[in-house]
């Protein structure tokens, strides 16, 4: 062996088995049982992972030239987002909720849609057309994955539960078709897996190449290791001390898996069933820490095999977090070269103790100077403080908690590189585009101290801020998952040291290429790998060198691969020798397999363990790389290095070697001579030295004089400015205010002024920062330093909390500077200038909105931030800002976006000046969410000229989208207004509306009622049928206070059957309406709501037996048609040009003619339909013709008349000239009797009409034949008001 103290270890590595064999007897006795010698096995949760289906009956292989229809009908509570990817052989057109999404084809690429905007509460219905047109195979594959608000996920993919239809009839897509008689489809196996749509014929899975199922350079392939039904859904893997794999469950328990020399895997076995959904696994020195739900909550738990039998039967609970387990709770875990436990967790989670005062960060601010501040219109993460996602750090024990990073929104994973460099990939919010406060998912170098800048709601700091640590690289969009660096020998040079990170969302893993720049990283990223599908989870590096990755997640089924090189890798590099030559050039060290290695390798070599690794640490001949190696072993196996060992090394050349020595020189107790070598490294010339030196001082508590950091604190090098900042924070702040109050340079003064703000805020310090600042920015300062003086005057106000009042001249100056020729200058200073209150350039502000050259981003975030200034407006900057905020609340943009500038419009309207009102009503048509504040500001009494511009703003805004948001908040608006008003012109015109617009009735039956009396009286009690939830109890309550009761039994009907559907939820107000109308009292106070209705139900039957009983319509299983579903087909459908035209034809077609006239069309014998549009809505239409029984007017009851032969026949009865009968049957009959010849006329409760007329109609004849009866009603298509641009 050669010397190592003379010699450079062989630079050509390798891995060996029987090294790892002989490990094992040598570490730890007690994983020779982890081995699989234990029979306890669990049953894998298996996802619902998509399939591949067709119709049934059809050979895959065999499949003719044809189209294929599917259906999946889902229901869902309350959704928050979803996305539907899919794959079809050969093409497709896909459809939610009968809304085309798009078409694509291929099979061997996932097209992706996002459902945030098409999904709604209930019933949910997904369909596809898939044709073949090309070749014998044919199939459909759709993974649909929809989040509720509670954050839990539902798949509702492609399987045997979907159905399938070769020949459906037309409108197969709508949501309303029925689709019983479908067949359920036909699984052909599962999507990754099944041939010849994942792999070709005759190849194993094991065997899948990358090109089927996986995009990746052809010098990679692609192997499954494990499929769903071994594994479940995997959420989270490592591999243990003797390169078994540990794999975390989805909502279930921790298995663990061998490998054989050939690297074939046995069955998987549950080694822990004690916490369930561990997100973060550590194997360390035997034992697993993991992140989940265990029997004393949420933590980090501790998992020991005690007895030794290779399962692990204690858990103990080393560390707590709040709240529950779920995506945004603690997750991964990492060993750092510390010895210490790191993990990240979640911003819906944290730890639920207090960090350690040596804790990196230990002064978190929310740091946004305008409160209250708008917080996510879905509800995301509201209310939720500083810190938000944290990465933190801990002792082996749990104890000495300490805060590395703070501002994380929720990294999934993280790790240390080959220099003990942490990185994490954190995610992105993609209902916030549009908005300047969108983050895409970025990859973070976390240094000790880090601040990454996420808060909830609009309150998200920018990257350029100088208190935020900015993002190694963006990604763009995707959901971040697992991440791990690559030290190993088995990949090519290219990817020796780079990150791979996996999205889950957007399928793919992206290799993130490190390069050193100065005392960080600059890095780029390539896809490594593209998936088809790929739900990737989490990524391990194996001790054959090889990237495993798991796949599962949100219900989906999982698997293991593992991506391997076909490259050689010469023996040479691959041998590694048993001697401290192996030891250094161990490939890994973050593994568990790998410091088991060198355990083993350091018992083999005993006493000159500490003596070699001296040596190698100390020789220069050596590369760096394997002196620091040899450090960082040290200080992990022991002995650990002396200060008289680091104090030598402080002055090699190697700058590597200098800032492993003072990162081990953080790391001992304090004293006199630790802090004399970290001094002296403070004036090293790397910029790497440095910045390790400021964190060693910070960590060890050691704090430097400010004269040996003021150079350090005005680097260009971001890394190390900001370690400095983070260690002047702790310096007594006497020894530098003075500095910074006198300095002219603007480096020093931003530091010094940052450390400031965050350590020692307060008036007094913000008044004297304020005042530095504004003297500085009254020379030449460049753009970079403007905007970071602009933070700094952010935190002075907000932290000091400063009254703008006190500074009239600083609010002077900042009003000269905007707008500034720099974007980003212009939004920090309109978030000073709104705090500030300042309205004096409102001119200029006026004219930024409006420019060309500014972009919609900066112009929308500008003017939300200026809407929050309530006072000082010119009448006529105040409309052109609202203006403004009313017409960008149509751009493009997230989920989110809409909702933002509606509640910007809103409470910026709520500003205006009374005399402003009247312009804001006659522009009401545009203006949605101004014109509904502006109600706020009218009178109770409402004058002439205001009801009729209120009127004006209805009547413009009849044909609106119904589901703009805006317009109907601003319908409802009107009527309230008119109701409080409730003088006769504003309730005639409420009774206008409803006799004109049914559509409408329930709303305006909540305005009439509150003036319940006089004519409107009959309008509220006609409104009976129509009422829904929210308006229905006002108006029972409304009602009861009328001395009036009516003498229509059809009323009492229509009140006990709105009982019936209001149930819990206002029967009890029905029952005492009822009560207050006839005087009697059926049901004993206390009674459950439906036996009073049915005692009621009771009433009625025995009062009124010829009327239909006060029941609820009841479909059958033979009904053709759903009520719900049809109506709501029929509100959304848009009627084509010449749907009238075919309706009129249907309306003879279906026998309405032979009863009912239209115009000039049909029979008088029912009643005229010609102004049913202005009479009934369209649910009381729909509900008439499939119910005929449940509604008969008085006029046309069903009599049946008895001869004086005995024969009965019934119908609608009418009287020809000469006084004899005419009955007209169901059937269209019309049956002559004479008058003489009739015994008896009898009523019936059963109507006349027919059931099922619309039987042998199609679903596009129905649309068709109701834009006939209903013409004339406003269109369902979205439509903009009178006067507003698109």
């Amino acid at each position: 062996m050669p010397d190592a103290n003379t010699q450079t270890p062989q630079q050509n590595i390798t891995y060996s088995r029987s090294s790892a064999r002989k490990c094992g007897r040598l570490w730890s006795v007690s994983t020779l049982l982890m081995l699989g010698w234990v029979l306890h096995q669990g049953q894998p949760l298996v996802g619902q992972e998509a399939e591949w289906i067709w119709a049934s009956g059809a050979s895959k292989d065999q499949v003719p030239n044809q189209s294929c229809h599917f259906r999946r009908t889902f229901n869902v509570g309350n959704p928050e987002t979803g996305e539907l990817t899919i794959a079809a052989d050969d093409s497709y057109e896909v459809f939610i909720n009968g809304q085309r999404l798009g078409s694509g084809q291929g099979y061997r690429q996932l097209d992706r849609y996002d459902l945030s905007k098409v999904l709604k509460r209930g019933k949910n219905v997904v369909a596809v057309k898939v044709s073949n047109t090309d070749g014998p195979t044919a199939a459909l594959a759709v993974r649909l994955l929809v989040k509720e608000q509670e954050g839990k996920w539902f798949s509702f993919s492609s399987n045997s539960n979907w159905k399938a239809n070769l020949r459906p009839l037309p409108l197969w897509q709508m949501p309303i078709y029925n689709d019983r008689r479908w067949l359920a489809a036909e699984s052909y196996g599962k999507l990754g897996s099944t041939v010849p749509w994942d792999r070709p014929k005759g190849v194993a899975v094991e065997q899948q190449q990358s090109y089927e199922r996986f995009k990746i350079a052809r010098e990679f392939e692609v192997q499954r290791v494990l499929d769903a039904d071994a594994i479940g859904s995997a959420i989270a893997i490592a591999f243990n001390e003797f390169g078994q794999l540990l794999v975390s469950q989805e909502g279930g328990p921790l298995e663990i898996v061998s490998f054989d020399d050939s690297g074939k895997p046995g069955d998987p076995r549950v080694c822990c069933d004690l916490v369930s959904s561990c997100q973060g696994i550590l194997p360390l020195n035997g034992n697993v820490f993991v992140t989940g739900q265990g029997k004393e909550g949420l933590g980090i738990y501790l998992l020991k095999d005690e007895d030794r039998d290779g399962t692990f039967e204690d858990a103990k609970r080393v560390l707590p977090f709040r709240g529950g387990l779920g995506e945004h709770g603690p997750h991964g875990l990492a060993l750092g070269p510390d010895g210490k436990v790191y993990c990240t967790v979640g911003n819906h989670s944290g730890y639920a103790g207090d960090y350690a005062p040596s804790s990196p960060v230990n002064q978190f601010y929310e740091g946004d100077l305008i409160q209250p501040k708008y917080e996510d219109p879905s509800g995301h993460a509201n209310g939720i403080k500083a810190p938000g996602g944290v990465i933190l750090r801990m002792d082996l024990d749990g104890d000495n908690v300490e805060l590395f990073a703070s501002g994380v929104r929720n990294a999934y994973d993280l790790a240390f590189n080959e220099h003990g460099e942490l990185f994490t990939y954190d995610s992105d919010m993609e209902s916030d585009l549009g908005m300047a406060w969108y983050r895409p998912t970025q990859v973070m170098h976390v240094v000790a101290g880090s601040e990454f800048g996420w808060r909830s709601g609009w309150s998200k700091w920018p990257d350029y801020y100088a208190d935020v640590m900015p993002p190694l690289v963006e990604t763009g969009r995707g959901s971040p998952t697992g991440v791990v660096a690559y030290n190993h020998f088995m990949f090519p040079t290219k990817y020796h040291n780079a990150l791979f990170v996996g999205d889950w969302s957007e399928g793919r893993i992206l290799a993130v290429k490190l390069e050193r720049d100065g005392a960080g990283y600059k890095a780029n990223t390539e896809v490594f790998l593209q998936g088809e599908p790929l739900n990737v989870t989490d990524l391990a590096v194996g001790p054959d060198g090889n990237l495993y990755f798991s796949t599962g997640g949100r219900s989906t089924s999982g698997g293991i691969y593992r991506i391997k090189w076909r490259g050689t890798v010469p023996s040479s590099i691959q041998e590694l020798p048993e001697n401290i030559t192996g030891v250094i050039r161990q490939p890994q060290l973050q593994a568990a397999w790998s410091r088991q290695e060198i355990a083993a390798l350091r018992q083999e070599i005993g006493d000159d363990w500490g003596k070699q690794l001296h040596g190698v640490a100390l020789a220069n001949e050596n590369p760096g790389h394997y002196r620091t190696r040899a450090l960082d072993l040290l200080q992990l196996y022991g002995p650990r290095p002396t200060t008289d060992l680091l104090a030598g090394l402080l002055d090699d050349p190697n700058e590597e070697v200098r800032s492993k020595t003072v990162e081990l020189l953080g790391l001992m107790d304090a004293s006199p001579e630790s802090k004399s070598l970290l001094t002296k490294a403070l004036r090293d010339n790397d910029h790497l030295v440095r910045r390790k030196a400021c964190e060693a001082m910070l960590r060890s508590r050691q704090y430097p004089e400010f004269e040996s950091i003021k150079r350090i604190l005005i680097s260009e090098d971001l890394n190390e400015a900001w370690a400095s900042r983070r260690l002047l924070e702790k310096i007594p702040f006497e020894q530098w205010r003075e500095a910074m109050l006198e300095t002219e340079n603007h480096r020093l003064f931003i530091q010094c002024g940052l450390a400031t703000m965050i350590a020692h805020p307060g008036k007094k310090n913000s008044y004297e920062v304020l005042a530095r600042v504004s003297s500085l920015m009254g020379g030449f300062v460049s753009d970079r330093n403007f905007i970071e003086m602009l933070r700094i005057i952010q935190l002075s106000l907000e932290r000091g909390n400063i009254d703008p009042e006190q500074i009239p001249a600083f609010c002077a100056d900042m009003a000269d500077e905007f707008p500034s020729g720099n974007a980003l200058m212009n939004r920090e200073l309109a978030r000073i200038l709104a705090y500030l209150k300042v309205t004096s350039i409102s001119d200029r502000y006026v004219d930024f909105l409006a420019s060309d050259v500014v972009s919609p981003t900066d112009k929308i975030h500008v003017a939300i931030l200026l809407q929050t200034i309530r006072e000082g407006w010119t009448s006529e900057s105040r409309i052109a800002l609202l203006d403004f905020l009313e017409t960008a609340r149509k751009n493009e943009g997230g989920g989110s976006y809409e909702y933002y500038v509606m509640q910007a419009a809103r409470d910026f309207a709520k500003t205006i000046e009374d005399e402003d009102v009247p312009l804001v009503l006659a522009n009401g048509h545009k203006w949605p969410n101004a014109s509904l504040s502006a109600f706020y500001k009218l009178p109770a009494e409402l004058d002439s000229d205001t009801f009729e511009l209120i009127r004006a703003i209805d009547e413009q805004t009849a044909n609106v989208d119904p589901d703009d948001d805006a317009y109907t908040e601003l319908k409802i608006g009107i009527v309230a207004i008119l109701g409080r008003s409730g003088d006769e012109a504003s309730m005639g015109y409420l009774r206008e509306v409803w006799d004109r617009d049914p559509d409408r009735r329930p709303v305006i039956a909540m305005g009439l009622a509150q003036k319940p009396d006089g004519d409107n009286w009959a309008y509220l009690i006609k409104s009976l049928s129509v009422l829904e939830d929210a308006s229905a109890r006002d108006v029972l309550r409304k009602l009861g206070t009328v001395d009036q009761r009516p003498s229509d039994p059809e009323h009492y009907r229509q009140l006990i059957m709105l009982g019936l559907r209001l149930r819990e939820n206002g029967a009890q107000q029905a029952v005492e309406l009822m009560e207050n109308w006839t005087g009697e009292h059926l049901s004993l106070e206390g009674d459950p709501w439906d036996e009073s209705l049915k005692i009621w139900q009771d009433w009625f039957s025995r009062r009124f037996p010829e009327l239909p009983p006060a029941e609820l319509p009841k479909s059958s299983s033979t009904d053709k048609w759903e009520f719900a579903e049809l109506l709501e087909y029929l509100d959304t459908v848009e009627p084509e040009e010449d749907a009238v035209e075919r309706g009129g034809e249907l309306f003879v077609k279906a026998q309405c003619a032979n009863c009912h006239r239209y115009g000039n069309k049909g029979e008088s014998l029912g009643p005229d339909l010609t102004a049913l549009s202005r009479r009934f809505t369209r649910k009381e239409v729909l509900e008439s013709i499939l119910y005929p029984s449940q509604v008969i007017s008085d006029q046309y009851q069903t009599k049946v008349v008895t001869t004086v032969e005995g024969e009965q026949f019934s119908g609608l009865l009418v009287t020809d000239g000469n006084g004899d009968y005419i009955v007209l049957t169901a059937e269209g009959k019309k049956i002559a009797i004479a008058k003489t010849s009739v015994e008896e006329i009898a009523t019936s409760n059963v109507s006349s009409m027919p059931n099922g007329l619309m039987d042998d109609l199609t679903v596009q004849e129905v649309a068709d034949l109701f834009a006939f009866l209903l013409q004339g009603r406003r269109s369902n298509v979205a439509s903009r008001p009178e006067g507003e641009n698109r």
